[in-house]
């Protein structure tokens, strides 16, 4: 398992938001873990500049979900050939910014967020292109049980550009033994 898995004192002094500092140290933990490195995991590169801003656990009666905030700058090796942030980058960020919230919401419930892609659907609203900042958004919408989905945004310059829903299955629950 990586190192960050391990490190309590992972420095979370940059991220936002109502969870407690170890919910942030554990949730930026599993991300790096996620994310690994170039000669581990695909799109290591791209994982490392994503930036963690805000992590809320919110409760409405007996719902609780997680809301999760990153913000990531678009460099040319996320781009199409027009410039643009290409279509697998942007699933790419889906991923990894709506795991973000699930494994908050688990970290907050006590129960094990992670999983793995069932479903995800990218709707595009308007292009992203170099340079662009991009506020991503992602909200735990169901986290018991086998099946979680979360929802995710992205956004520049006010302007919602893509939107997501991902389901994902925790393998946990699903290798139970008969």
């Amino acid at each position: 398992m990586s190192k960050w898995a391990y490190k309590k004192d992972l420095d979370v002094s940059h991220i936002d938001g109502n969870a407690s500092t170890e919910a942030k140290r554990f949730g930026l933990a599993i991300l790096h873990l996620f994310i690994g490195t170039k000669s581990t995991s695909f799109g290591a590169d791209i994982g490392q500049y994503m930036n963690w801003t805000e992590m809320n656990i919110h409760k409405q009666g007996q719902y609780t979900f997680a809301e999760t905030v990153f913000e990531v700058t678009v460099y040319q090796d996320m781009c199409n050939i027009h410039r643009i942030l290409h279509g697998a980058c942007a699933a790419y960020i889906v991923d990894l910014c709506t795991n973000a919230s699930l494994v908050s919401l688990g970290t907050a419930e006590g129960f094990d967020g992670t999983g793995v892609s069932q479903f995800m659907n990218l709707v595009w609203h308007h292009p992203i292109h170099l340079g662009k900042k991009i506020k991503v958004v992602s909200t735990s919408v169901s986290g018991k049980g086998r099946l979680r989905t979360m929802r995710c945004e992205l956004w520049t310059d006010g302007q919602i550009c893509v939107s997501a829903v991902h389901s994902t299955v925790n393998v946990a629950i699903v290798n139970a033994k008969l």
